[in-house]
């Protein structure tokens, strides 16, 4: 669905992506995270067509990219990272302008808007950035596009929200449309990708698929007193003046029989969290 290969874009001197390279497959949800700065709106800009690239190939749909691209346009659903719109419509009149330039009813639209919950008494000037988004994801999802390109989607919206992104995320994916979806937000990425893409200093430097990461997935266990151990599985042990805190790779109720022998004052063990797997990919990588 998208193919980008050794992809380069710079403002002037300054970097934007760096030899960026990475498939997105038909029907899968594909996380692109990285922070701030890190180059995720710029490849997006350049497969919307808004902004034309440097060097590199970046195909969708099996056709190359260029700035006003209209047959790849119209099979996109897109929202950007700031939602901008005409500020003196009312908000049903700023989906009707879509509706009516996409030639659809409004039959998936209402049911956006409720699911949202959506404020449409107000114009779009006077919305808060929360109902800015949320109006932003009616626009992108309404014409139920073949591909979603979506630019930190939930930024800005409520728990409630949140969730109801997340659901239509799988809900159209169920339909058959491919999801790309740049977030810093790892716990969305977490619960519905398929894919995901770690992009740093403009570079991708991984790219795996959910299920192999869950595979490197431990245990973050945190003891009170400070005690020796000395399983199989512990590292990176770190002490303060009371308690320790380790990562257990192994066998949980090895572990658990081995702390049965101390007097624990507290406990806790948890899994550790994508966010977590992340960043220790950024510190390998820094450290290579």
């Amino acid at each position: 669905m998208i193919k980008v290969k050794n992809l380069k874009k710079y403002y002037g001197t300054s970097r934007g992506i760096e030899d960026v390279n990475l498939e997105v497959k038909p029907g899968e949800i594909f996380g692109f995270i990285g922070p701030n700065g890190a180059g995720k709106t710029t490849l997006i800009r350049i497969l919307v067509g808004l902004l034309e690239k440097d060097s590199g190939s970046a195909l969708i749909l099996n056709q190359e990219v260029h700035m006003n691209s209209y047959k790849i346009n119209k099979a996109i659903g897109y929202l950007p990272s700031e939602s901008n719109f005409f500020d003196d419509y009312k908000t049903p009149d700023m989906i009707k302008f879509f509706l009516d330039l996409r030639g659809i009813d409004s039959t998936y639209a209402t049911e956006l808007i409720k699911r949202l919950n959506l404020d449409t008494s107000k114009k779009v000037k006077a919305l808060s950035f929360g109902n800015k988004k949320k109006l932003g994801i009616v626009l992108a999802l309404m014409h139920k596009p073949s591909l979603l390109i979506l630019d930190e989607p939930t930024t800005g919206l409520d728990p409630l929200a949140q969730k109801a992104f997340l659901d239509l995320m799988i809900e159209h994916k169920k339909m058959g449309s491919t999801i790309f979806l740049s977030s810093h937000v790892l716990s969305d990425v977490q619960k519905v990708c398929d894919t995901v893409s770690f992009i740093k200093d403009g570079s991708v430097i991984l790219t795996e698929d959910i299920d192999t990461l869950k595979e490197q997935e431990h245990k973050k266990v945190t003891i009170n007193p400070i005690i020796p151990l000395y399983l199989e599985g512990i590292e990176n042990i770190k002490v303060n003046n009371v308690s320790m805190e380790f990562e257990y790779h192994g066998d949980i109720n090895i572990l658990l029989s081995e702390l049965k022998t101390h007097k624990l004052k507290d406990l806790t063990i948890r899994d550790v969290t994508l966010e977590e797997l992340f960043m220790k990919y950024y510190e390998d990588n820094n450290h290579a």
